[in-house]
């Protein structure tokens, strides 16, 4: 399956590389639930106050319950925000998601820590009947054009397309996880005077709900999918653009 798929598949990961590029890590989980969402945001911050002791509404949550509910798009977003230390909880009607905080990302061991918590937490509480997805999102930033850097090319009559303004999504299968890349070279990071103009590589990476159980084996799917993930972002990059920056290996 590896040969077959379109983007090698390293040998050899880097444990770190630096600047870290991660702008923010996601971990997210799909469910479904048969307890009124009025009750859930108490119940979870009743059990996770200690490490995440401030709560905050999104914007979503400002909307009418009613037109949340016969909006598709709405379904998966959350509505509130806990905030921790070293992390943030964002949890609505049929999802929760551990997020790192932005351009702080702790590295995957610290993740797989305060997720392991979470799920323990989640599985006290017994809200959660069935998951749906199981998702690994990370979002890269450079200050380069990325695509002279990645072994990526858009052809259009047997020219390589470049310019300033150019992004690329697809999605790549390697069963029973699905990818979403999302690369463009015209993304601004920030606002107001703190903006960047560079790149953003954006690799998302789930299973479905028949190839995961949230209590069973919840964890070892988010660590394939990160694994799956960081296949993906090591395997587009040209080699010499990785030695600029600075890999540690095992």
């Amino acid at each position: 399956m590896n040969q077959e798929f379109p983007i090698p598949m390293p040998e050899r990961l880097p444990i770190k590389i630096g600047p870290c590029p991660i702008v923010e890590a996601i971990l997210e989980m799909r469910f479904i639930t048969s307890e009124s969402w009025r009750t859930l945001p108490g119940l979870l911050f009743a059990h996770i106050r200690e490490r995440y002791p401030e709560q905050k509404d999104l914007p979503l949550a400002q909307l009418p319950e009613e037109i949340r509910r016969h909006e598709p798009a709405f379904t998966y977003q959350p509505l509130v925000q806990f905030l921790g230390r070293d992390f943030l909880i964002q949890f609505g009607p049929r999802v929760v998601s551990l997020v790192t905080k932005p351009n702080q990302y702790p590295g995957w061991a610290a993740v797989e820590t305060e997720m392991t918590w979470l799920l323990s937490q989640l599985q006290k509480l017994g809200f959660v009947s069935e998951g749906e997805r199981l998702g690994v999102r990370y979002i890269n930033f450079f200050s380069v054009d990325i695509f002279e850097k990645l072994l990526l090319d858009v052809i259009t009559g047997g020219k390589r397309l470049a310019g300033a303004e150019l992004s690329v999504a697809t999605v790549l299968h390697r069963p029973p996880l699905t990818a979403r890349l999302q690369v463009a070279n015209s993304a601004i990071l920030g606002t107001g005077n703190d903006a960047k103009h560079g790149s953003v590589l954006d690799v998302d990476v789930w299973a479905g709900s028949l190839d995961f159980d949230v209590f069973q084996n919840g964890l070892t799917k988010f660590g394939e999918a990160h694994q799956f993930e960081k296949q993906i972002f090591f395997g587009l990059l040209r080699d010499e653009f990785l030695r600029t920056l600075n890999p540690v290996y095992e």
